[in-house]
């Protein structure tokens, strides 16, 4: 499963080479795209990754003017990070890629297995994020 998806990164970033993007910072923005405005803490949370080189990525998507850190309407002392009107446009065309990516992974799989495998991996995930939750 590792070399899977060290192949995935490799083949995503090569196919976004032109944005000058990488998985880990696609990951940032699409999950901001799906879920709105977060935290840094709260997409550390989702993305399971540690809030240090998370910040570097919010810095480099920040840089690119792709995301900005605006104050929380609730609370001054927070920051959340929100998509920037640059990086919108660009959403639909990077979304495209990774669906070519799904289509390069599912080739060759019958489409009435595609569901059974895609739901043997749901269930891998969901017993890993378990065990890591459940553990601390």
């Amino acid at each position: 499963m590792h070399e899977v998806s060290l192949m995935v990164a490799k083949i995503f970033n090569r196919e976004v080479r032109d944005f000058e993007l990488t998985r880990s910072q696609w990951q940032v923005l699409y999950l901001l795209y799906t879920e709105g405005p977060l935290t840094q803490t709260q997409i550390a949370e989702r993305l399971l990754m540690a809030k240090p080189p998370l910040g570097k990525i919010v810095d480099r998507l920040e840089d690119a003017s792709w995301v900005e850190r605006m104050p929380d309407a609730s609370d001054k002392r927070v920051k959340r990070v929100v998509l920037t009107g640059r990086i919108r446009p660009l959403l639909p065309e990077l979304e495209n890629v990774v669906e070519q990516i799904e289509e390069i992974l599912l080739d060759g799989i019958p489409i009435e297995e595609r569901d059974s495998l895609i739901g043997q991996l749901q269930r891998v995930r969901a017993n890993l994020r378990q065990r890591l939750f459940d553990q601390g």
